[in-house]
């Protein structure tokens, strides 16, 4: 009997395979308006290891991350995962990084991972933060069931005090209220009709970004010249059920997608120690309606050029806001905070409340040569940001890339993320070697 299983795992082991890839990206980006360097985090290298034996498969992706400005790198360990394919359907545990949606980035259904700003602008997962948790997919006939459980609750990576990026907080708040129910689930079912699939899913989470849950007020002092009233914001983290739909269609060489989210965002319920509760505390209870939605048309022509537009949208649908005194549970009559700020969805939504986006790429000369285009116009309000960039391959795995990417705002409208990046307008000069 042990001979057998000896010879069995012996078998197992000479039928697995090991499978590894990776890039190496050394790059410069040079602002456009003065030709100084663009210090800010990039992953200079990448690496996906594979181990696959039977139906299971072990898989690791990690990157290192490298500053010029301080000659720093750090390891970024950015999935690990085990994946078991049964005939029934799939299942997953580990560090993931899980896609939802069907349009091509920018998906208001896909709150499953945190996102990273630094890398705002990069394609597909590279945006993305792993989260530890658990996928199992079921297939039956031309239905799809996908199953997600999330029990630590991740947030957005956001610069702070970054010079040279103008979208960066000028310091990192305090969190006074960690997320107290850390669970999250999400369900998604899909199913195919004719040339068409479509998407419904619910996920139930915490939002990525923190905001205001008390105060603290200090009212001003009749009996002291100048005295005026103060208040101290005190940070959490909001309560969010989203529920998407999404679509695709191929109609000829033309393929058609959409995807729509409504969010239900609700302040969390603060567990205070009544005996330590501060006279001067107020609760903000928020009770918010907003939906995103992105349409995305694509064209592939008959010399390989891909074309695309995108229209992104968001609007803020019901707004509660009531305050309450923390220690009698009073009602009282403070202003609202002006300017929402969802804590989930597309972070693209930030720019513009109606933006569309085209984009364009193809390859001459046997794909040694390759051309792209990107383009987002602000339909609300001034504002747009142009992007393209020329890659060359010289020998097989190899490619030098030049890029630039260009900022027009409102001069009269300072607040506008069109305006502010303006200064992050530059150039982009890059080395790729895959293997």
């Amino acid at each position: 009997m042990k001979k057998i299983s000896l010879i069995l795992s012996l078998f197992s082991f000479i039928n697995a395979q090991l499978n590894f890839s990776g890039e190496l990206n050394p790059l410069v980006m040079t602002r456009t308006s003065d030709q100084s360097q663009i210090n800010l985090p990039f992953r200079i290298m990448s690496l996906d290891l594979g181990y696959t034996v039977g139906s299971l498969d072990i898989k690791t992706v990690s990157a290192v991350e490298y500053r010029y400005d301080s000659s720093k790198s750090t390891y970024d360990l950015r999935e690990v995962y085990f994946a078991y394919y049964p005939e029934w359907g799939e299942v997953k545990f580990g560090k993931l990084i899980h896609v939802w949606g069907t349009v091509d980035g920018n998906n208001p259904t896909d709150n499953l991972n945190p996102y990273d700003y630094y890398y705002l602008f990069k394609q597909g997962v590279g945006q993305k933060i792993s989260t530890w948790s658990f996928m199992s997919k079921f297939y039956f006939g031309n239905y799809q069931m996908e199953g997600i459980l999330i029990p630590k609750h991740e947030i957005n990576r956001i610069p702070y005090g970054e010079n040279d990026y103008p979208l960066a907080l000028p310091i990192e708040p305090k969190i006074e209220y960690p997320v107290q129910d850390e669970i999250e689930i999400g369900i998604r079912f899909q199913t195919s009709i004719g040339e068409s699939d479509f998407g419904v899913s619910i996920f139930k989470g915490n939002d990525r970004t923190p905001s205001i849950s008390t105060i603290k007020y200090y009212p001003s002092d009749t009996d002291i010249p100048d005295s005026y009233e103060k208040i101290i914001p005190q940070m959490g983290y909001r309560a969010t059920t989203v529920w998407g739909l999404d679509f695709v269609t191929f109609i000829g060489d033309f393929t058609l997608r959409a995807e729509g989210a409504i969010f239900k965002t609700q302040s969390s319920i603060l567990k205070l120690d009544l005996i330590k509760i501060q006279t001067n505390l107020y609760e903000l209870h928020q009770d918010i309606v907003y939906s995103q939605f992105v349409l995305q048309g694509e064209y592939t022509t008959a010399s390989d050029i891909n074309l695309a537009a995108q229209l992104i949208g968001n609007k803020v649908g019901e707004e509660n806001y009531e305050w309450y005194h923390s220690l009698s549970n009073e009602l009282v009559n403070f202003p609202k905070f002006n300017n929402f700020r969802p804590g989930m969805g597309t972070p693209f939504a930030m720019f513009s409340e109606l933006a569309l986006t085209l984009s364009s790429s193809g390859v001459l000369m046997d794909d040694r040569l390759e051309l792209k285009g990107n383009a987002m116009i602000n339909l609300d309000k001034t504002g747009t940001m142009f992007s393209a960039s020329v890659g060359y391959s010289p020998w097989m795995n190899w490619k030098f890339e030049l890029g630039l990417v260009q900022f027009k705002g409102d001069k009269d409208d300072l607040e506008s993320a069109f305006t502010k990046m303006e200064d992050f307008s530059h150039t982009k000069l890059g080395l790729y070697y895959n293997f």
